[in-house]
């Protein structure tokens, strides 16, 4: 190993270092939202015994990533902080791919230094942070395409076989984005060949087992789809197929505009747009005026193509998609694009003093945006909702898809978690029993209570030693012909706006007290109700 080659692995050895004291504060976090359901699955097919049933996480063909999740916890079942240790693990493997793609397309040794700070700025991206923390299988999209795509692009087919098989086993998604990769890998590299054409994909032959994770994909679809009654590929429950969901050609929907703000807005992400937009601009007047092509100084330029297309190609495909404006499911671009903003800053001729400015600030922007909704742009977009302190943003204002501020939208950043943190100190400081009723609102509710550490009072997802307090909530507490005579009323700062559902509550319970608990700048409101003596 020469002395690049040590300043090189010294380098990301400090930045993987960094990037897991970044993350050493979450640990212990129980996931709310949907979290709770991939790590629920998780934790039930170590429980129930592995199988391609058990691994199928939220009805998604998630089996090879579901397996990395459940193995650590035959160590100790419901061990939160192992499956966190998991996907740092991951995210360690994704970095490393990633600088090993910045290093492919970037081959100069002249810009190695600038390819470490690139790797910082998707290390600290605040999407990719809250990916990692809130378990779903879109983090192992993001992690084995990276991975499938840096074996891909050293040749390395036995290793893009397996991170393949991982990628597409880990969402629907992750076959699309396989299957684009090899795709139009192997038609740049008949383009770049020469000779006559059979000879040309003759060459082509050592690539063709990266075709089987497609292939075995295939098999899987057909199987399940013939031995069960659920389809193998997800789908909205109004949809009758999957491709009901894709809507390519109307990019004026609310859901699509949301996407657009989320990619290339959300958390000072127009900073990198600007660059890419600016560079953008700048080649179209050129070509206008029919002026030469510009040179990426220090860049493989076949690569460079090969990877903007296929950015614009996968962002094209991920956002004809609708659903819910969750980011999770665009974590795969988000280092791409910061790969282009990097080439843009070549193109346009931005010297390497200012341009390991501009890195340096972007992953300081980053940094700020992971823990605080700060970004005056974002702010101006999506608006804010108050959570006690400091104030996030409403990342469902675009599409109304929740009657509120949002609910598992809110995983855009780090502040989320917040949520379980406000939780722990408010029951540690009232010391909840089995019998002691908690109760929110029914639109609330969903997957944010868990079992409680009978030592101390944290959320958990440990089986033993715990206690669960009985939870409600107003629809329940409304059709029940025997409610509980005290409950606590938690006011969840993401609630719906226009809700009522306390109210609803006051022929049957009246308030005697209220605890405001306040914590990483969420405030979290415990209204004691009394059940009124008829």
């Amino acid at each position: 190993m020469n002395a690049h080659e040590r300043e090189r692995l010294f380098n990301f050895v400090m930045i993987a270092a960094a990037f897991v004291l970044l993350l050493m504060p979450e640990r212990n976090y129980v996931p709310i939202w949907d979290g709770r359901i991939f790590a629920n699955c998780a934790m039930g097919a170590a429980t129930d015994g592995l199988s391609l049933e058990s691994l199928r996480c939220a009805g998604h063909p998630s089996q090879g990533y579901a397996l990395l999740l459940a193995l650590p916890q035959f160590l100790r079942l419901g061990d939160i902080t192992l499956l966190h240790l998991t996907n740092v693990l991951l995210g360690i493997l994704a970095l490393a791919s990633i600088r090993v793609v910045l290093g492919r397309v970037f081959p100069a040794r002249e810009h190695a230094r600038a390819l470490d700070g690139l790797t910082v700025v998707c290390a600290v991206h605040p999407v990719l942070l809250s990916t990692l923390v809130q378990p779903n299988v879109d983090f192992g999209v993001y992690v084995f395409f990276f991975a499938a795509l840096a074996a891909l692009l050293k040749q390395a087919w036995r290793w893009v076989v397996l991170a393949g098989v991982f990628l597409c086993f880990s969402k629907e998604t992750g076959v699309l984005a396989y299957g684009a990769m090899i795709g139009l890998a192997a038609a740049f590299a008949m383009r770049r060949d020469t000779g006559p054409l059979i000879d040309r994909l003759k060459r082509l032959q050592p690539r063709a087992m990266t075709l089987f994770p497609l292939v075995l994909f295939g098999v899987y679809v057909l199987w399940w789809n013939a031995t069960h009654t659920s389809s193998a590929i997800w789908r909205h429950q109004w949809q009758q197929g999957t491709m009901d969901g894709f809507k390519w050609f109307d990019l004026s929907e609310p859901v699509f505009l949301s996407y657009a703000a989320g990619l290339f807005v959300l958390g000072f992400g127009w900073v990198l747009s600007a660059i890419i937009a600016s560079d953008a601009l700048v080649g179209g007047v050129r070509l206008a005026r029919r002026q030469p092509t510009r040179t990426v100084a220090g860049a493989d330029t076949t690569m460079l193509w090969y990877l903007t297309t296929l950015t614009v190609v996968l962002t094209y495909v991920l956002t004809a998609f609708r659903t819910w404006s969750n980011l999770r499911y665009f974590a795969l671009l988000y280092p791409l694009f910061i790969l282009l903003a990097f080439a843009a800053l070549l193109r346009l001729g931005v010297g390497p003093r200012w341009r390991g400015v501009v890195i340096a600030s972007v992953a300081a922007l980053f940094v700020l945006a992971s823990f605080r909704s700060v970004d005056p742009v974002s702010r101006r977009v999506y608006g804010t909702f108050s959570v006690g302190q400091r104030d996030m943003y409403r990342m469902a204002s675009i599409t109304g898809e929740y009657r509120g501020p949002g609910r598992d939208q809110l995983v855009y950043n780090l502040e989320f978690t917040g949520f379980h943190t406000v939780q722990n100190a408010l029951f540690r400081s009232m010391h909840p029993n089995d019998s002691t009723a908690y109760a929110t609102a029914r639109s609330v509710r969903w997957n944010i209570w868990s079992q409680l550490d009978e030592r101390n009072w944290r959320r958990t997802m440990l089986r033993d030693g715990v206690i669960v307090p009985r939870y409600w909530d107003d629809e329940d507490l409304l059709s029940t012909p025997a409610p509980p005579p005290v409950v606590w009323w938690l006011d969840f700062s993401y609630r719906p706006d226009a809700d009522s559902s306390r109210e609803r509550l006051s022929a049957r319970y009246r308030q005697t007290a209220v605890l405001r608990t306040t914590v990483a700048g969420h405030t979290l409101i415990a209204r004691k109700l009394v059940r009124i003596a008829r």
